[in-house]
């Protein structure tokens, strides 16, 4: 018993993007699963999974962030503007200063009002976006090439792995985290136990400005500059990294959810890449992003509803 639950959790975690790699390769050999192309989705999947990393801990406790693809926004837009001037350094302590100013901005906003969190981040990402579009007239910045090298290869994968560390051993060896897993587990208990709850909440935006932070001076070395966004679009760069954290939830059970969180976005990256690869126009590539958002999260959400059925019937 205990190598088939072994086994199982070295099969569950891998079998989703190992089946849609399968299904896009089958169908498109020429133009999907190329060595260039598997390192550009590892290379995206990098970016997306350290934005999880950090909405991990607010989704875990049923906090929802939708400001963060604003906030990784406006602090590259600092940071590299920065960089103009101070170089890698700049870019590096301007970006992460800013990102967890502004979840620290966040948090004490929903702390202090005690406002939902939907509505708190929907407005603080047209406050953020309003923000970058003031800022430098609304041009894109372009940091100098020199300093790029942080999201190319080797040393984003290696920016990557440091981060995953990072919310490891956050979420699994810190009294935060374990915080965090007990208010997840239910709010009530926790209070009970005498954890504050909304201080957990608080520190949940606080840390996940780190991680945006992370990931958007891997967004701005990637493509070498970046651009302020306006009317909400900023609110699409979160759903895949909101994905990766729902598999990876899922999977918890088999892996570490971090672990999970990584699976879960190279996964959804790959389906994306597919669908470009079979030359499906971009609305289509939502409707089918989205169905597959809901198929899995309605298929993980009943599966342990049927398991209880299951075992009352045969009772």
């Amino acid at each position: 018993m205990k190598k088939k639950f072994k086994l199982q959790n070295l099969i569950v975690p891998i079998a989703m993007p190992l089946i849609v790699f399968l299904i896009f390769f089958v169908c498109q050999p020429d133009r999907f699963g190329t060595p260039t192309g598997i390192m550009i989705m590892l290379q995206q999947s990098i970016i997306n999974s350290v934005i999880g990393f950090g909405l991990c801990y607010n989704l875990v406790i049923d906090t929802w962030d939708f400001s963060s693809g604003s906030q990784l926004v406006l602090a590259g837009l600092l940071g590299a503007f920065a960089a103009q001037y101070f170089g890698i350094a700049g870019l590096i302590v301007v970006t992460v200063l800013v990102s967890v100013l502004l979840g620290t901005l966040t948090g004490t906003i929903y702390s202090v009002f005690k406002i939902p969190s939907i509505i708190v981040t929907i407005g603080l990402m047209l406050v953020y976006e309003s923000a970058g579009t003031l800022f430098n007239g609304g041009a894109s910045i372009t940091i100098p090439p020199a300093i790029g090298f942080l999201g190319k290869s080797p040393y984003i994968f290696g920016v990557g792995i440091l981060a995953y560390l990072l919310a490891y051993v956050l979420y699994h060896h810190t009294k935060f985290g374990y915080n965090v897993r007990a208010v997840g587990n239910g709010e009530m208990i926790a209070k009970s136990i005498g954890i504050k709850t909304m201080n957990v909440r608080f520190l949940c935006f606080v840390i996940c400005g780190i991680f945006v932070g992370i990931a958007s001076i891997l967004q701005v070395s990637y493509g070498g500059a970046i651009a302020p966004k306006g009317g909400m679009d900023t609110m699409s760069m979160v759903f895949p990294p909101f994905m990766g954290v729902f598999i990876g939830q899922y999977l918890e059970r088999y892996c570490d959810i971090m672990l999970g969180v990584f699976l879960g976005v190279f996964s959804m990256t790959m389906i994306n890449s597919g669908l470009i690869a079979m030359g499906l126009p971009g609305t289509l590539q939502q409707v089918v992003t989205g169905l597959f958002m809901i198929l899995f999260m309605a298929v993980s959400i009943n599966k342990d509803k049927l398991t209880f059925r299951k075992r009352k019937e045969a009772v």
